[in-house]
């Protein structure tokens, strides 16, 4: 009787295992790309007597790959348009470059997922005007967004980004720091 009891308790212990590890663990190593268009905003502090217009179009093109139901891994380049400085300085800050990202995913249901991210991200950010200056540095990002799923290869991904300090500090002729949000809508094709 002991050894019946015993016997169906590790069948009851494996059975409920099994759903309790699913998921995390399973790797599902699919790849996927993307496109989106959106606007990009920055914070840029304009000279004395200069006005600033700090948003332009902006795009990125992404690859990378489903590592499991939450977690994937992400590469791209993305272009966040350009400031246009008019009045005492005139000129262009333009900013663009290769982004790399981890994003965590939690799904609602099958078609709506939620998504949050974080990336080291190597910028260009170069001044063309009164002034010239250009730097490439890292900048690190942090992202929110959703994304709803027509189909299990294609869905509509909207996010918003921030891009921490891109560019360099103004003192002594660098482009300037600044905080850059990006908000995107696109489309990913998963394989």
């Amino acid at each position: 009787m002991r050894t019946i009891r015993f016997a169906a308790a590790v069948a009851s212990a494996l059975a409920l295992s099994t759903p309790a590890s699913a998921g995390f663990f399973d790797f599902t190593l699919a790849p996927f790309v993307g496109a989106s268009v959106g606007q990009a905003t920055s914070d840029i502090s304009c000279p004395a007597g200069t006005s600033c217009d700090d948003s332009d179009l902006a795009w990125k093109l992404f690859g990378g790959l489903e590592v499991n139901e939450y977690i994937s891994m992400e590469f791209g380049y993305v272009d966040m348009g350009e400031v246009e400085y008019t009045g005492a300085q005139t000129g262009v800050r333009e900013v663009n470059g290769v982004t790399m990202r981890l994003i965590g995913s939690y799904a609602l249901n099958p078609s709506f997922t939620l998504t949050g991210s974080g990336g080291l991200n190597i910028l260009n950010a170069d001044v063309k005007g009164t002034t010239n200056a250009e730097d490439t540095d890292v900048a690190w990002s942090v992202g929110l967004g959703a994304q709803y799923n027509f189909t299990k290869s294609v869905g509509l991904r909207m996010e918003w980004e921030r891009f921490f300090e891109v560019g360099s500090s103004d003192f002594n002729g660098g482009t300037g720091e600044a905080d850059i949000d990006l908000i995107t809508a696109g489309v990913v094709f998963k394989f």
